[in-house]
């Protein structure tokens, strides 16, 4: 049977084969990638493997979120956040999470919201004003953006996300006209 495993391995095979010494690097780049992928599917499958014993147990689901976040499987990702935040409702970080996954599939409403509760239960939770205020900058909300990214300032100083609001500020400077 064809798995992602097994199809990752073959797309490896047909990439090494078809490389002579000028192509090297491709392959190379081509093994770190399924190096990366079969450890993001492990990683996956033994917190799925983990929380199986016990469902609710938070540190597993925030890892399993994170997992599937920077895997890029932003809907799984929100699954998971959504039960994490069920054991443990205060936890900022996973509604800011939630809310940057909710944004890359297009879900700008849920991501505000997300960022909302962080800073409701963390207000100077810096991440989640510096979320809020890319995502609106993001979809072009740019005088919304304004805030968020200058109480990014306020709370981090000359921290470097500061530094990174500075840019997003500079942006909704150049494109919103102000």
């Amino acid at each position: 049977m064809l798995n992602l495993r097994n199809f990752c391995a073959l797309l490896l095979f047909l990439g090494l084969i078809s490389c002579d010494d000028q192509t090297t690097k491709p392959a190379t780049e081509l093994q770190q990638s399924f190096n990366a992928n079969t450890q993001a599917i492990s990683g996956v499958e033994l917190l799925k493997s983990q929380l199986a014993m016990n469902p609710n147990d938070f540190n597993l689901l925030s890892q399993l979120g994170d997992t599937y976040f920077e895997s890029g499987q932003y809907f799984d990702a929100i699954l998971i956040y959504d039960r994490a935040i069920a054991v443990n409702p205060m936890c900022a970080d996973c509604y800011n999470d939630k809310g940057l996954a909710s944004h890359y599939v297009g879900d700008t409403q849920t991501a505000i919201e997300s960022f909302d509760k962080a800073v409701e239960i963390n207000p100077e939770f810096t991440h989640a004003w510096l979320s809020k205020g890319f995502v609106l900058a993001s979809v072009g909300r740019y005088q919304e953006a304004i805030a968020p990214l200058n109480r990014v300032k306020e709370l981090d100083g000359a921290g470097s996300l500061a530094a990174e609001a500075d840019k997003f500020l500079a942006m909704v400077a150049e494109r919103g006209g102000q």
